[in-house]
């Protein structure tokens, strides 16, 4: 019997798995004072390590950084001795037999087919949100050592913004400091808040599967259901049912899939009501293109350092999806960074005419938890009686007992789907010659195939009264819709261990257990009652990891090679430690 099964083979399950695989480093204490940013820049190519000197008088020009490099700076002092250790981590554990099942069989796999077929190229999040949790500069590390700094994308000096339904996100800033951050020895020489490329990441990635050993743990297989195997009232193990008839048996489970397979995509009310028959691929979900590429499309043979520098950092090798035929017209749904990938594809495949609908305005933010200001903790402002800067912010989300606040700072935190600046700025020269047009505060109310034409038309509803549009292919980027209680991989669990949902948010432990007595974990936006905003991210990923190793390996600990493991911890009020788990991650 395995002590725990992870489904899922993404970038947070790497994460946890990471841990599982280093139990006594995964439970030492961090010593304390110790500067994960150490000031690291690079220039034209070379890397270099800075520290921040004393200042008679002002500081000159150059060393005038941003908001965030001030934050940043590199303390002088050296780490001081650290301190007893947590009498949780003084007990060696014994080594933990777990197994990641993965429907593709390789590590990161969804996660990669998605940036492949969208042609995205580089992440969202800068170079300490990464997936070895053991070390937070290990992304920094791996691009030094590898000469690599080419493949990080700089953040955007300016942004013109073109639409007056477009929205930034920085104008609380005052002129000074928005000067800072577009200056040239601003953030984006900043090695730590660099966007690693897609490639890059997908290296790095492979480089600590290597590291940690972690292929030997991964199978191939795609999870149908678990069911839990009582006594007296607690689960003492979970038997998980494969498709392909294998049963694999457990005593702890973690759900690191999240609500992301193609049958929760959120589809709009008014597909369900398009009466015509209509060929398949002209009304599709972006969800599609996740699963369209398997990791199969993947080189085979080791690649060199020189190879892998050669290849194209702002594409992986297979290139995106087809999303239209030269000459079509194009309808997107939805107002987040994928419908703007998948508009970008679209026009580059040749589209005649493309147009955006969206319920709100066009929102841009660099980082789709948090403005920049927020970002670096510095700025602080109040929104619906919500303090939003960072660090009050998350002390203020955990220290919150009630969920209906915790779910209303999270909606606050995030504002729905937004598009980062520079994927906005890729877009302008199509809205400036009317190849692009941008519907804000609209949305379909019908939909109808004309089988004699083969086009679609629609009847757009928006600020400026309504409007048809007629055309050859519907993408919906609408995202999937997060309900616990419609995930068909926890309907037994739902049925012996009830929990509270909140608008298909599930209510977990602060372990991210789902209940006393049921050893299964969530990790991803289901966790986000209790990890916050984030959680969807590869910074959540990192918090979620960190929690449920702790329980696990505590538990495991206390039970040794033959326990049950059934015994579940005393929640106390974490509030200091989550904090510091996301040091450096994301705001703080």
């Amino acid at each position: 019997m395995l002590d725990v099964l992870i489904i899922g083979g993404g970038p947070q399950a790497l994460t946890l798995a990471t841990l599982l695989s280093c139990p006594d480093q995964a439970l030492s204490p961090p010593p304390p004072n110790t500067d994960i940013l150490q000031g690291i820049q690079f220039s034209q190519g070379r890397a270099k390590t800075s520290r921040s000197k004393s200042k008679r008088g002002g500081a000159t020009r150059e060393d005038n950084y941003t908001a965030a490099q001030c934050f940043l700076r590199q303390q002088t002092a050296e780490p001081e001795e650290q301190a007893a250790p947590d009498p949780e981590s003084v007990t060696s554990c014994p080594p933990l037999a777990f197994r990641v099942v993965d429907s593709y069989g390789a590590w990161t796999s969804l996660w990669e087919s998605q940036f492949r077929a969208l042609n995205i190229p580089h992440l969202r999040s800068h170079t300490l949100v990464h997936t070895d949790p053991l070390n937070k500069k290990a992304l920094q590390e791996f691009v030094l050592e590898k000469d690599r700094t080419a493949e990080l994308h700089c953040l955007p000096d300016h942004t013109f913004i073109l639409d007056e339904n477009a929205f930034f996100n920085d104008m609380r800033l005052g002129k000074k400091d928005r000067r800072r951050l577009s200056s040239s020895r601003g953030l984006q020489k900043s090695l730590y808040f660099s966007l690693p490329g897609t490639r890059l990441s997908v290296d790095f990635f492979m480089q600590q599967v290597d590291k940690y050993g972690l292929d030997s743990v991964l199978t191939k297989g795609t999870v149908d259901r678990l069911t839990p195997v009582m006594s007296e009232g607690i689960v003492t193990s979970f038997r998980v049912f494969l498709q392909n008839g294998d049963v694999l048996e457990a005593r702890r489970v973690v759900m690191a899939t999240g609500p992301t397979r193609a049958q929760m995509a959120n589809i709009p009310f008014w597909v369900s009501s398009i009466a015509e028959s209509y060929p398949e691929e002209r009304l599709q979900h972006t969800v599609q293109l996740m699963h369209h590429h398997s990791r199969s499309t993947r080189q085979q043979e080791p690649r060199s350092q020189n190879q892998e520098q050669e290849e194209s950092s702002s594409s992986l090798s297979s290139g995106p999806h087809v999303v239209c035929e030269p000459g079509q017209r194009v309808v997107v749904v939805g107002g987040g960074l994928t419908s703007a990938h998948v508009i970008s594809i679209a026009l580059q495949q040749g589209a005649s005419h493309v147009t955006w609908v969206m319920r709100k305005h066009l929102q841009l933010k660099q980082f789709d938890v948090g403005d920049v200001e927020s970002l670096v903790g510095r700025y602080s402002h109040v929104e619906q009686g919500i303090k939003m800067d960072g660090l009050a912010y998350l002390r203020q989300f955990y220290n919150e007992s009630s969920v209906h606040k915790r779910l209303a700072m999270i909606r606050q935190a995030r504002k729905g789907g937004a598009v980062t600046p520079e994927a906005y700025a890729a877009l302008q020269p199509y809205i400036q010659t009317g190849q692009l047009s941008v519907r804000a505060y609209c949305q379909v109310t019908e939909a109808k195939w004309c089988y004699e034409s083969q086009v679609w038309r629609l009847s757009l509803c928006g600020q400026n009264g309504c409007e048809t549009w007629t055309g050859d292919r519907i993408w919906l980027a609408t995202g999937c819709k997060l309900d616990v209680n419609q995930d068909p991989m926890l309907s037994s669990v739902i049925k012996e261990f009830p929990i509270q949902v909140l608008d298909g948010w599930p209510c977990i432990s602060e372990s991210l257990q789902w209940a006393p007595g049921c050893p299964l974990y969530l990790m991803g936006q289901y966790t986000a009652l209790q990890v916050g905003p984030h959680a969807l991210n590869l910074a959540g990923g990192q918090a979620a990891s960190a929690r449920i190793a702790k329980d696990i390996i505590f538990q495991h600990s206390r039970s040794g090679y033959g326990g049950t493991g059934t015994q579940t911890t005393v929640e106390r009020a974490h509030t200091e430690e989550y904090i510091q788990q996301m040091h450096g991650l994301m705001w703080l």
